[in-house]
């Protein structure tokens, strides 16, 4: 019986020290094969680290300073630099892989990684552009993948001049699924993903910049907070550095809210966004645009054809933008100062925001803002993007605006003064891409204007007196109070923005009204 023991435990020490030894022995053939696959890479990879420990027993690898560099394989040039401070795969399960085929882990986590990106327009787009998922042989499920501290950038090659950059990037995403059996459009699949980036910077052209203090994504909100989009160069420098005018932007946005969003994917690949809803508060939005560069010829499109070219799929329920500010400011003459418009307490509300040829339902815009000083203006504005045609219907109502309240744009910009009171105007414009009507009615009192002379200051007595011959001082000549258009047509000057066909009508209408005998003809 004792020796029958002691034959047992002979045996166990046997099976535990041929245990231990294959365990010693398959984590030094696992490191020579690590040690063989990194020094057989292709040509256009080199990885490097600084020392890996491999734990047969729990199927886990952390790689300590691993560094990454990978090559254009249409140029030959490092296109890739990836570093961090260590690398980590945990609970790899042998029974997934031996028995089911495939790949299964507990956790992935890259510590501390530091990208840097050179973009080259040159490359293959197609080529390096392809899913590292494409050449997988087995199905792939990692419970969690974490990425923690991250700093990501990324060049032009052509000018080594910075195009993005992102700091402290956070990311976690679970239940992640590659099957390669599946076709579907979406290159993976995933239960839950975080995205938390503490400094954002992208450089959205050649002359504006976009940086977000904070960014914060999850499945279903993104919130973005101190959005910023702004000319890099001053309003002076601008001027002379373009050939053909172009606006400069100082957009400010505190908080940007985007509800259930959604990318669409089609053979692997994004090719659209979804959302129910984004919320844009407080936004501050100054532009300005310097008139004594060169006109710039170029076609201006219509919002709806903007929305079918897009390029990519857009549909958004709704946009709500609460509480903001815009100023336009114009300059016309160099000696004086830009004239200025303003509306402030500026609400809107955006339906059916979508470029899908099979909607049809309209976009509708309807805007609640204050006009100058104090003068309410409320806009209905609606058009289809289907339409080919560009059909839209503008409506505006605007309340009690003192003429005066305009001099600060008419003055410096056009030489003249108004005074008086423009109590009511109503106004719709029904048009397309290339012609519109416009019916106006207005009432108003003691309107007057006064043609200054050249210095800007004195009344030009002679002229404005012939003006106001053409003029109606008042509406109270028609029986409910109100002056009516009769404009024909209004035709849109294609180089010029939509605003500017809108300012088209308003002024043809007005004009109509003021200086007609104040009918309408039916």
């Amino acid at each position: 019986m004792r020796d029958k023991r002691k034959k047992i435990g002979i045996e166990i020490a046997i099976v535990l020290v041929l245990f231990i030894v294959g365990v010693f022995i398959t984590k030094a053939i696992a490191k020579n094969k690590l040690e063989d696959y990194v020094s057989n890479l292709p040509e256009h990879i080199s990885f490097q680290y600084d020392n890996s420990d491999i734990s047969i027993l729990s199927g886990s690898v952390t790689i300590k300073n691993p560094s990454l560099s990978l090559k254009g394989q249409t140029t030959g040039k490092v296109n890739t630099v990836i570093t961090m401070s260590s690398f980590a795969i945990e609970g790899f399960s042998y029974w997934n892989y031996m028995v089911n085929n495939n790949l299964a882990i507990d956790a992935i986590h890259f510590s501390d990684p530091k990208i840097k990106y050179y973009h080259n327009t040159k490359g293959n787009t197609e080529a390096e552009g392809q899913s590292i998922f494409d050449n997988l042989k087995h199905p792939l499920t990692v419970d969690q993948i974490r990425l923690d501290n991250a700093f990501l950038e990324m060049y032009n090659t052509q000018n080594d001049s910075l195009v993005a950059k992102a700091q402290k990037v956070d990311f976690l995403m679970t239940d992640f699924q590659v099957n390669t059996s599946n076709k579907a459009n979406a290159p993976f699949q995933f239960n839950k993903s975080s995205v938390v980036i503490d400094s954002l910077y992208y450089q959205a052209n050649d002359f504006e910049n976009i940086t977000l203090a904070h960014v914060a994504i999850d499945n279903n909100k993104m919130v973005l907070s101190g959005f910023k989009l702004k000319t890099k160069y001053s309003k002076e420098v601008l001027s002379k550095v373009i050939i053909a005018e172009r606006d400069h932007f100082n957009l400010s946005i505190p908080k940007i809210e985007i509800e259930n969003q959604k990318i669409e994917f089609q053979n692997k690949k994004p090719i659209g966004f979804t959302s129910g809803k984004v919320v844009v508060n407080n936004p501050d939005f100054n532009i300005y645009r310097d008139k004594l560069v060169a006109d710039d010829f170029t076609s201006k499109s219509m919002y709806s054809k903007s929305l079918r070219d897009l390029g990519f799929k857009l549909q958004v329920e709704v946009v709500k933008i609460n509480n903001g500010t815009v100023t336009y400011q114009e300059k016309v003459k160099a000696d004086n100062a830009a004239g200025q418009l303003t509306f402030s307490n500026f609400n809107a509300a955006l339906s059916n925001v979508n470029n899908s040829m099979l909607d049809v339902n309209k976009t509708t815009i309807d805007i609640d803002c204050v006009f100058m000083k104090n003068t309410p203006l409320n806009i209905n504005w609606s058009f289809d993007v289907t339409d080919k045609t560009d059909q839209f219907v503008f409506k505006a109502d605007l309340g009690a605006l003192k003429a005066e309240d305009l001099n600060q744009f008419m003055t410096p910009n056009l030489n003249l003064k108004l005074e008086g009171d423009l109590v009511q105007t109503y106004f719709t414009i029904d048009g397309n891409a290339i012609t519109s009507k416009v019916n106006l009615k207005t009432k108003y009192t003691q309107f007057d204007i006064i043609l200054l002379k050249d210095n800007g200051k004195e009344k030009n007595k002679l002229l404005s007196g012939l003006i106001n011959l053409f003029v109606s001082k008042n509406s109270k000549d028609q029986l409910d109070n109100f002056r009516n258009s009769d404009t024909k047509s209004v035709t849109r000057d294609q180089t010029k923005s939509v605003f500017n066909f809108v300012w088209k009508n308003a002024q043809a209408g007005l004009i109509s009204a003021m200086a007609g005998d104040g009918t309408k003809d039916e």
